[in-house]
């Protein structure tokens, strides 16, 4: 989805009902359901696709076909996740994307680089469990932000 598409859904989810801090709500509650459930089918493939990006990347640090799918994965992450107000997530992507731009700059890229990346791959199923769930903001999501911008140098 594009950045501009997703700036109009921003302006329908409330600043205010944006998710931030662990402990709030994962997606802002005003979400209309039916984006919710057009949002989580997106995840899903978001995950997968991303998942098998990194397990291929670990195993050819080289081919930078594998980095651009990670960087894929999350721009699109990046753009979508504000529609529902997971703004947090969308922050996620972002640091991600960023940090696996870099990565596939380097063809042996460091070790904080491949952990911080893997971080936030694990973090995407809780994020899942999390707005399906109506639950709160995965803990884990602030550091695994922090570490992916500290790779970024």
């Amino acid at each position: 989805m594009s950045n501009w598409l997703a700036g109009i859904f921003r302006r329908f989810v409330p600043a205010k009902a944006r998710s931030g801090r662990p402990g709030t709500p994962a997606i802002a509650a005003t979400v209309d359901a039916e984006l919710r459930d057009i949002f989580l089918n997106e995840l899903t493939d978001i995950i997968g696709n991303v998942e098998k990006a990194l397990a291929a990347w670990q195993a050819d640090f080289a081919n930078p076909a594998h980095t651009k799918a990670m960087v894929r994965a999350f721009h699109t992450l990046k753009g979508s996740a504000p529609i529902v107000g997971a703004s947090t997530l969308a922050e996620l992507g972002q640091a991600a994307e960023q940090a696996a731009k870099q990565a596939a700059r380097k063809r042996n890229p460091d070790l904080t680089q491949i952990a911080a990346l893997e971080a936030a791959v694990a973090l995407l199923p809780q994020w899942n469990q999390a707005i399906r769930g109506n639950l709160p903001t995965p803990e884990g999501t602030p550091r695994a932000i922090a570490a992916l911008r500290r790779t970024l140098g």
